[in-house]
């Protein structure tokens, strides 16, 4: 049976279908079972006013069995700031794009304090980290979407919240505790802030970086570890992180040349991450590439990545990841919006440009899975004079 209640009649224990936001009465799809007083309140903080929750025959509310093995305590989760419900991907993009927007701001402030030898500002990165996980476990499309929105002039940091957000993502796809996650988001933007210091002259050089500027490049690892440690930021998992992220499983990364038996899996996912976005960037002197192409190239280097996490990643990020532009077979340009892990061909996308009379169109929601178009090619949304960034904040929202 189901029923509409307001949000003060919200309890532990009840399954929400739906929550009515605002006082304008928009409702989104969202379910989930509730766990603890902190998603009543969290839910009360986000303007939700009245829900829709199942109930049984004998008009109690629906209850969903959880894993003693996995259950939590009310105090476990008190420390949490996010809902255990999920959000559509319009409602969570809104907050995505300015947990992002700040990210970008929080992580320019971060190198530019590196670099002056300033500290960290330990609170708000922990922070940044916690919001980006909570935005992943809401919707584990909307913020990763961002990713796909690059710019040259602010790679170093754009890299670094790109990192946090795909290991972060990639991590609760592999079943990690979202502490551990969060943690692990932390890494992400913390492992190559060392980066900071490498002359401004190496990093901005519109040529490929040479062998004498490349022992520059590799001391970014040692003044990271110092930076992180100065500050009280290296905890396992970051150093972990900082230290083993360009090390490979053959013995010929650096800065120690170790091999896997001394590699962990954090370090091995890192690696795998670390690459496939800064193969994906646009930087000083080399262009991004595709996804397509960045996941082949993990893929055909056995000897350097760990091809069962390879395997994993792939299978977490698709092989048209969201917020990539692709031409159908009906001649239109959609994003991708939605991955379909059982038939990664077939992702749901939202059509939003017309390549026959080359105009922009009404945006329409398409599931690849349903419908007789299929994908052609992955597009560089660059060839068309389209502005990414546009599409993903004013289509998608």
């Amino acid at each position: 049976m189901i029923k509409n209640i307001t949000i003060d009649e919200l309890k532990i224990g009840m399954y929400v279908k739906d929550v009515t936001w605002g006082n304008d009465k928009f409702k989104v799809k969202t379910q989930g079972i509730v766990k603890s007083t902190k998603t009543i309140e969290q839910l009360k903080k986000q303007g939700v006013v009245s829900l829709v929750v199942e109930y049984s025959p004998a008009g109690e509310p629906t209850e969903m069995a959880v894993d003693n093995s996995q259950a939590e305590t009310e105090e476990s989760q008190s420390t949490s700031t996010t809902t255990d419900l999920k959000t559509s991907i319009e409602q969570e993009l809104s907050q995505s794009c300015v947990i992002y927007d700040n990210a970008a701001a929080q992580m320019n402030e971060m190198f530019e304090q590196v670099k002056t030898g300033k500290a960290l500002n330990a609170a708000a990165i922990n922070e940044l980290a916690s919001e980006i996980t909570d935005s992943i476990i809401r919707n584990e499309y909307a913020i990763t979407m961002l990713t796909r929105i690059r710019s040259q002039s602010t790679y170093q940091w754009e890299h670094a919240i790109n990192c946090s957000v795909l290991l972060c993502g990639f991590s609760l796809y592999l079943g990690l505790q979202k502490e551990t996650a969060q943690q692990i988001a932390l890494g992400g933007m913390l492992k190559d802030v060392g980066m900071a210091k490498v002359p401004p002259g190496i990093i901005q050089n519109p040529a490929a970086i040479s062998d004498f500027d490349m022992k520059a490049v590799k001391n970014h690892v040692k003044w990271g570890l110092e930076a992180n440690k100065k500050d009280g930021l290296n905890n396992k998992i970051v150093t972990d992180m900082v230290v083993n992220h360009h090390e490979r499983l053959d013995g010929s990364g650096y800065p120690r040349g170790i091999a896997k038996n001394s590699l962990s899996k954090l370090a091995r996912m890192t690696a795998i991450v670390d690459v496939y976005d800064a193969f994906t960037g646009d930087k000083p002197y080399k262009p991004g590439e595709p996804p397509i192409s960045a996941l082949r190239y993990l893929m055909s280097n056995k000897h350097l990545f760990d091809q069962d996490l390879v395997q994993q990643f792939v299978k977490y990020l698709g092989i048209h990841p969201v917020g990539s532009v692709v031409k159908l077979s009906n001649d239109k340009l959609a994003i991708v919006t939605q991955g379909n892990r059982k038939n990664p061909v077939k992702p749901q996308v939202k059509t939003f440009y017309n390549l026959k009379h080359n105009r922009y169109t009404t945006s329409t929601d398409c599931d690849l899975a349903e419908e007789d178009h299929k994908i052609i090619a992955s597009v560089n949304p660059e060839d068309h004079n389209i502005n990414l960034n546009k599409v993903i904040r004013d289509v998608i929202s």
